[in-house]
């Protein structure tokens, strides 16, 4: 046993010093902000996964995101924020803050806003203009769109969903592969598939579908269209449990709006490889779950194409509510390999329970464990605060036992009366040695460097987080509301779901005091920017952009 093992035999759990902190580079200004550490902020660089576990109402949007979002101003006057970002963003609030100050960072912004949230630019793209007929990667492609698109049950097999995919990969090749080889973009939408699955209702549309798979040179398609058009005659059941399945999938386009913001390309979701921007996902909170399909669809194809474009700079894709996307399998390929490919993934997640539900107990360590920084704050439910308590690990803690060394002390006393009526001298000398050491000894024991119950009592302001390959303990930091800081101060908009909405609290060195927010034509050498696309753009008065 080492010197270093004899002094902390139950543990040397402990928190990173702030010197520490800043010797790892925590301070730069480049990487995703997580906090601050004092009054300095702390971000991130790199490319390696994020993930986050807080509470309901725990602050992410307001003490994290909106930094990445807004951007931070540093003592020079100079914004940033990381330059290319797709953000789910339900409710829309992070779009409706930020991204008035995205011309200040230089960046486009654009929102694929289905219902018009807010009063935010409402663009159309197209997640599946990746799949053209001159690609080599068509078919593999396909499969992981239509992955997706159809989620698979974490355990047990799912025969009806296993044929829906199937069925549906070969709709969509076929459609592709039918088109004139000169087309090699939007050959096919989420809005044309869906009709392509309505006409299997009807026997006109049944016998089209049937006619153009069977012309395809493909095999596979030949041999699913053959077996598929069996089956809806001699095994009405079993074929109506695997259509049923795809209906299921695709009931989310059904609404006429989702359709047509996904029918269209107002961009392509391409442009995260070709210039600074944000991509923010607005969906209303209701639909999450109604929506997942569209959600998965168009993350999955933005991974794709950074996945295309590894030597473009690189992209960080935010993930909140990442529970209500279901069971997402690119997510999870993300975190696995999306680094090597430029590409850093953040997910938020109110418990680590979340994950289990939605990909098995088994993935729940290939989320942390790919993960370079784990972020806890606002935990609300035992289990969180056991997993935090434990990745923290134990200390070895000095004190004095009172029983033990007052019992020495008494021992010490009995010996020198012994001695003073006559006792053995060496005896007396061995024996005092012992008990005048005992009496000054300190006892060790083992403590968590945070008990559970002390993490769910953790004041809203802290948080913890784990950092790895930096060579640095955990660190317990700060969090701020945004509206808080003067570095912040000018760089934000009204939160649509906090009036008022025609002001907003600014912070400085006289305090905090409130400014009115400035609505109108946006001038004509910006017009050409998305986020501008109803022609106007909105500052806080005193703040406005240059």
């Amino acid at each position: 046993m080492t010197a270093f093992h004899e002094e902390f035999r139950f543990g040397s759990a402990h928190w990173a010093l702030p010197d520490e902190a800043a010797h790892a580079g925590l301070h730069g200004q480049s990487g995703p902000f997580l906090g601050y550490l004092g009054d300095r902020p702390l971000r991130l660089a790199g490319d390696a996964p994020i993930i986050t576990f807080g509470g309901a109402g725990s602050g992410k949007l307001r003490d994290v995101l909106a930094y990445n979002l807004c951007g931070v101003r540093d003592g020079q006057g100079v914004w940033h924020a990381p330059r290319r970002m797709i953000i789910n963003d339900p409710r829309g609030e992070l779009a409706a803050i930020s991204i008035g100050n995205q011309i200040r960072l230089d960046k486009a912004a654009y929102c694929i806003n289905p219902f018009g949230l807010h009063g935010l630019p409402r663009h159309r793209v197209n997640p599946w203009n990746i799949l053209r007929h001159d690609s080599p990667t068509l078919h593999a492609d396909v499969k992981l769109l239509v992955a997706d698109l159809i989620p698979l049950p974490v355990q047990g097999d799912d025969y009806f969903g296993r044929r829906a995919r199937e069925l549906a990969e070969t709709l969509v090749k076929s459609h592709v592969m039918g088109i004139a080889d000169s087309r090699t973009r939007d050959a096919i939408s989420l809005a044309v598939f869906y009709d392509l699955v309505n006409m299997m209702a009807i026997q006109s549309g049944w016998d089209a579908l049937m006619q153009s798979m069977a012309s395809m040179p493909d095999s596979d398609i030949r041999r699913v269209a053959e077996e598929m058009d069996s089956k809806r005659k001699e095994a009405p059941k079993e074929y109506s449990g695997i259509v049923g399945s795809l209906y299921e999938a695709v009931q989310a386009l059904s609404i006429p709006a989702i359709r047509e913001t996904l029918s269209g390309s107002d961009f392509s979701l391409e442009v995260l490889c070709q210039q600074d921007c944000n991509v923010y996902l607005v969906i209303p909170a209701e639909y999450l779950g109604l929506l997942a399909p569209v959600q998965r669809a168009i993350f999955g194809t933005a991974i794709l194409y950074k996945n295309r474009n590894p030597a473009a700079p690189g992209v960080l894709l935010v993930v909140d509510e990442a529970a209500q996307l279901g069971n997402f399998e690119a997510l999870l390929r993300a975190y696995s390999y999306g680094r090597g490919m430029g590409l850093r993934t953040w997910s938020f997640w109110q418990d680590p329970g979340q994950i289990t539900r939605n990909y098995g107990h088994t993935a729940l360590s290939g989320f942390v464990g790919s993960s370079q920084c784990r972020q806890f704050f606002g935990v609300r439910d035992l289990d969180t605060a056991r997993l935090a308590s434990q990745m923290l690990g134990q200390q070895t803690l000095e004190f004095d036992d009172k029983l033990q060394q007052h019992a020495a002390r008494t021992e010490t006393a009995r010996i020198l009366h012994g001695l003073l009526a006559g006792g053995d001298p060496l005896a007396a000398g061995i024996g005092l040695a012992h008990s005048t050491y005992a009496a000054q000894h300190r006892a060790k024991q083992s403590r968590a460097l945070m008990m559970p119950d002390e993490l769910l009592g953790m004041p809203e302001d802290e948080q913890i987080l784990f950092i790895s390959g930096l060579g640095l303990a955990p660190v317990r930091a700060n969090k701020h509301p945004y509206f808080t800081r003067p570095e912040m101060a000018g760089g934000y908009l009204p939160n649509p779901f906090h009036p008022p909405h025609d002001r907003v609290p600014v912070s400085g060195p006289r305090g905090q005091r409130w400014v009115r927010v400035i609505r109108e034509p946006v001038p004509a050498r910006l017009a050409h920017w998305p986020q501008y696309q109803f022609g106007e753009w909105a500052y806080p008065e005193g703040y406005r952009p240059p």
